[in-house]
């Protein structure tokens, strides 16, 4: 039977509760928002499987020690690049897999744009929801039975979220190897607590007088390196601040609000468990400025050779260059290293709620008024990581 007793040996990725054969674990949230295993003890049966999969406590499965393959890539078609967070790399890997009559598993802001979710998509037209970054832990729900059901059926998988949810799936799936699953993660950051977004969201829709219907993480009106957060009303107002000016934003990049477990992540590594890692191609200016118009470049990581072939089946729609890892990833730690917490995290959540939430940024998370000031300029000059990496260095 799992127990939590330390919450930073909990990454929240529902494996535990999506194998129990008794249906008597399910995922409830704490007083920062972040979802834990509770459990029936009356109904457990106590055949250890929720420990058996819990890829924190098995994290002995490791991938082979070699450097991943890395890319730079841009997507083609300008207007699907523009709705993506960076490159468009993703929508291009979904559609070949959705055009072998697969299915697609990714995050999605769910209809009163509060949360984020998993769900499973089978058209193209129903990519957009898969688009962009989601700056929130996803609750995956019962996607990782979904997708088994599907392997089975000898359908093609994509599954696309965190590394830890990744490494959950494969968990979940006890091993297995499915020849049809293909695996994405993304070099995550941390995921902020989904109360704190709650919050957020609260505060702005009443500011509106009306519900929010659209969440834009990465809006890049402003480009891909200044992007804005973008919030749309059902009263057709809107709300766009760049990241360095809004308050989840800052409180997010200022490591104030992530997940307990993502100060001590286990899953940031060079070699993983997925088939095909993506981000942001911080640095590429420097690096290849013949790739950089501002409007978005992706990374892209291989780890195996089932990233390799998919990849290769999407390659003509896909602007490409061979880089060495190493030199990639210099502008991008989030790959190998966990983020510190911020020295105020406890007082954040203590007063989350209490005060309007701006107030509560301005206090606890925000970074002094030198290095906000100094922000945009070495964003245009050093790019989005390494700026924040330089600015918001020490709390």
């Amino acid at each position: 039977m799992i127990h939590i007793q330390n919450k930073t040996d909990c990454c929240g990725c529902h494996a535990c509760a999506q194998i129990c054969p008794q249906h008597c674990i399910t995922m409830q949230p704490d007083a920062e928002g972040f979802l834990y295993p509770q459990i029936d003890e009356t109904a457990c049966i106590h055949c250890n499987l929720c420990e058996k999969v819990c890829p924190i406590l098995q994290s002995s499965r490791e991938p082979k020690d070699k450097t991943p393959t890395a890319y730079t890539a841009i997507n083609k078609d300008d207007g699907i690049r523009s709705q993506s967070s960076s490159g468009g790399v993703f929508t291009l890997l979904a559609e070949y897999i959705l055009a072998q009559g697969g299915v697609v598993f990714g995050a999605a802001m769910a209809d009163d744009q509060h949360s984020v979710r998993h769900i499973a998509v089978e058209t193209p037209e129903d990519l957009a929801a898969l688009r962009g970054s989601k700056y929130l832990q996803s609750t995956i729900g019962n996607t990782y039975g979904e997708a088994k059901q599907a392997l089975q059926a000898g359908r093609k998988v994509l599954f696309t979220g965190t590394p830890c949810q990744i490494e959950g799936l494969k968990s979940f799936l006890q091993g297995r190897e499915y020849p049809n699953l293909y695996c994405m993660d993304v070099i995550c950051h941390g995921v902020p607590s989904p109360l704190v977004w709650q919050t957020y969201v609260s505060e702005q829709e009443t500011r509106a007088g009306a519900p929010a219907r659209r969440t834009f993480f990465r809006h890049k009106k402003y480009g891909w390196k200044t992007f804005a957060l973008l919030l749309e009303f059902s009263n057709n107002k809107a709300y766009e601040f760049v990241l360095s000016k809004d308050a989840f934003m800052q409180a997010f990049l200022q490591n104030a609000c992530l997940r307990p477990s993502c100060h001590t992540c286990h899953f940031k590594k060079l070699n993983r468990v997925s088939d095909i890692t993506v981000a942001d191609y911080w640095g590429v200016q420097n690096q290849q400025p013949d790739m950089d118009d501002d409007k978005g470049t992706s990374l892209v990581l291989l780890h195996s050779s089932k990233g390799q072939e998919l990849l290769e089946a999407v390659r003509a729609e896909l602007r490409l260059k061979q880089v060495q890892a190493e030199q990639a990833l210099k502008a991008n730690p989030a790959m190998t290293h966990s983020a510190a917490p911020h020295k105020n995290r406890q007082q954040f959540f203590a007063n989350l709620g209490t005060i309007p939430f701006e107030k509560l940024v301005h206090k606890y998370a925000r970074p002094p008024f030198t290095l906000r000031s100094a922000a945009a300029k070495t964003m245009r000059r050093l790019g989005l990581y390494q700026a924040l990496r330089k600015l918001y260095k020490g709390n």
